[in-house]
């Protein structure tokens, strides 16, 4: 077989498989009741991944063959390195040890007029402190009833290990309308908290109201702290990789 053939080939079962996963995604979505009004958000957003999935892909076949693919970068791509674009519902992963790329994105977006929700393992107070944002907060602790803890109003205390509640605490705050951002800072402290699989779910869940409501997620991660596959199914769930 001449190289031409196996090009043709490869290009032909790349095309067939992509077709196959995009139908396969249509068809669990219109399984959920949706309203094709929702149906067309989370596509357009599924959409808005799609260079990430591509990106995650090359990657893929550059450790099984153990060098790097020349290849051209998507647009998105590389448009993604040098600014990040904020859309109403879309997620965004930060990958930074400490997060201050993503309190600043979030803080910019509480200054212009958003509604602000922090979830933090670290002090609320502090956080306040530190980063100069006016926002609700729900504090990650396991203390049940922390007494003097924190000086400021509107701070929700939640363990680590009640996913469901802090689910639920989430989505009533994003849906109590439009242009509600969220920041998640503490997803390597839930991981270790809960199995991997319950995280996941907890960050798909969220990812899909954030679609719906058409609010911002923010979620700071050091991906050292984190197992590769792990942090390679996060990636997929989120809009954009800075």
């Amino acid at each position: 077989m001449s190289q031409d053939e196996d090009y043709a080939r490869g290009l032909l079962k790349g095309f067939e498989e992509g077709l196959q996963d995009a139908w396969e995604e249509i068809i669990k979505l219109s399984t959920k009741g949706y309203t094709s009004r929702e149906l067309q958000i989370m596509a357009k957003t599924k959409k808005s991944m799609m260079f990430q999935r591509v990106k995650l892909k090359k990657d893929e076949l550059e450790r099984v063959l153990g060098r790097k693919l020349d290849l051209p970068e998507m647009p998105s791509e590389a448009a993604g390195k040098d600014r990040v674009e904020l859309m109403p519902g879309w997620s965004y992963v930060v990958k930074e040890e400490r997060p201050a790329k993503s309190f600043a994105l979030f803080s910019s977006l509480v200054s212009s007029g958003a509604r602000g929700l922090c979830i933090s393992r670290a002090h609320p107070d502090m956080l306040k402190k530190k980063y100069g944002f006016d926002a609700s907060v729900i504090w990650l602790t396991k203390t049940e009833t922390p007494q003097k803890a924190t000086d400021q109003k509107g701070v929700e205390f939640v363990s680590p290990n009640n996913l469901a509640h802090l689910a639920s605490s989430i989505r009533e705050f994003l849906s109590k309308g439009e242009n509600g951002a969220v920041i998640i800072e503490g997803l390597e402290y839930l991981n270790t908290q809960n199995d991997f699989k319950s995280v996941l779910k907890f960050v798909q869940l969220i990812n899909e109201q954030i679609v719906l409501d058409k609010g911002f997620l923010f979620v700071p991660v050091d991906p050292a702290t984190m197992d590769p596959k792990d942090f390679s199914l996060i990636e997929r769930e989120m809009s954009q990789v800075i």
